[in-house]
């Protein structure tokens, strides 16, 4: 592997800094360097995969004992983060005289481990929706995280990132510990709602809040919790919910005979064309929710036997306006490949629980990075740069200051390039 970095990214320190976190000088120095390493790195994200980037050689005990045996909480590096990213967001779409309309996105995600893995403490067999189907549930042994991404206008970021294990799987790591470091069961519901909790004692009063999840988060409990917080709901909603007390795909059958509204949404995807789709709304009370709501039918033609079912609590909104709103919800799935196959979030050798939430912490730090480096990009009716962009950039300055720490001891001792380039560049002999 190419040591490519010689010194820190001075743009990286700039922003660690900026966060004005509460860690000791070698803390700074290790959390530094390994977010450094993550973005330059294009392979395997291991600790002694990122020690070998330095052209000063690491040791990977020290940073793996950043991670083991450090004094350091994840909450030091979270809660700085989040209220500089969601500060620096509001204060961007402020300068650019958008309107402060805040989209909060849930998920959860599953990343694979290897099926040996065992004794790392956050890795459990997990139900894998995405390859399960109706006639063959699917298992996979790996870790569950949920996350929550805000978007603000063009300016977007992961806000955090919160790891979930099964009752079973908390009961099982408790009987080997003592009673002050037992863990604490959370459902998925719970930890969302920490985060959605976190996110309201960050923001002005009187801001706009829409919450958007799938249909897997869209219980009466979460929808009830945004509404107490004066926020509006968009979410998908699985076919058996009921609304009126009537299933919602029993209203695609008794709704034959009212027109479809026909409406013009832009592909995710930029290079793809825009997509018509055929929707019918239905309004009322959904099941164990006192606030009206309406459901809206949506299918890609109007023969179409498989339509999908989404629900807006703000009724104000026209059945066009709710699914574009909901087509906000896409940067989690950003965020997801982000961090598991650019970043290497799942990439981790760590055994402790606490060790494994303090990488998650470093690797969404890291993420932030490059989204707050796309931020600054911001130009009006123009695209931010990609967060791929941004790495490439980040790359490419380290390779730059090599290149001039390379000429410059080159010229200083012109007669010892071979010893210089061999320094810098090592290549082992091959033994004949």
């Amino acid at each position: 592997m190419l040591p490519v970095i010689v010194q820190h990214s001075e743009a990286l320190a700039t922003y660690i800094f900026a966060l004005q976190l509460a860690l000791y000088q070698p803390q700074i120095r290790h959390l530094l360097q390994i977010v450094d390493a993550l973005i330059v790195c294009n392979q395997r994200k291991t600790l002694s995969d990122l020690s070998r980037l330095f052209h000063v050689s690491l040791d990977p005990k020290a940073l793996a004992d950043f991670f083991r045996e450090s004094p350091w909480t994840v909450d030091l590096i979270g809660k700085p983060r989040k209220k500089f990213m969601l500060m620096k967001a509001l204060e961007l779409a402020s300068q650019a005289g958008l309107p402060i309309k805040i989209m909060a996105g849930l998920d959860d995600s599953l990343g694979k481990k290897g099926k040996a893995t065992k004794s790392l403490q956050a890795v459990d067999i997990h139900h894998n929706h995405n390859e399960s189907s109706k006639k063959k549930q699917s298992w996979s042994n790996g870790y569950v995280y949920v996350e929550l991404h805000i978007q603000i206008g063009p300016f977007s970021f992961l806000f955090d990132t919160r790891l979930y294990l099964r009752e079973k799987k908390v009961r099982q790591l408790n009987r080997e510990r003592s009673k002050d470091h037992r863990l604490q069961y959370r459902t998925k519901y719970n930890l969302a709602r920490e985060m959605l909790i976190e996110l309201k004692e960050l923001l002005p009063a009187g801001c706009q809040v829409y919450v958007l999840f799938d249909s897997w988060y869209s219980s009466a409990k979460l929808i009830k919790f945004c509404l107490r917080q004066k926020w509006q709901v968009v979410c998908a909603l699985k076919s058996n919910r009921k609304i009126e007390k009537q299933r919602v795909d029993l209203y695609n059958q008794t709704l034959k005979h009212k027109p479809y509204q026909k409406i013009t949404l832009e592909a995710v995807d930029e290079h793809q064309p825009a997509r018509t789709y055929y929707v019918r709304t239905v309004t009322g009370h959904i099941e164990n929710v006192q606030q009206e709501v309406y459901v809206i039918i949506s299918k890609k033609r109007p023969g179409d036997h498989f339509p999908k079912y989404f629900l807006c609590t703000d009724t104000s909104l026209s059945a066009q306006e709710a699914l574009r709103i909901y087509q906000k919800r896409w940067p989690v799935e950003v965020d997801n490949l982000y961090l598991k196959e650019v970043l290497g979030l799942g990439d981790f050798r760590l055994q402790s629980f606490e060790a494994i939430e303090k990488w998650f912490a470093v690797v969404v730090l890291a993420i932030n990075y490059l989204q707050y480096c796309a931020m600054l990009t911001y130009k009006p009716k123009l695209p931010l740069l990609s967060l791929a962009d941004c790495k490439r950039q980040h790359q490419r300055s380290h390779f730059q200051t090599l290149l001039r720490t390379l000429i410059h001891e080159i010229k200083k001792q012109p007669q010892q390039v071979e010893t210089i380039l061999q320094s810098f560049l090592p290549v082992e002999r091959v033994a004949t």
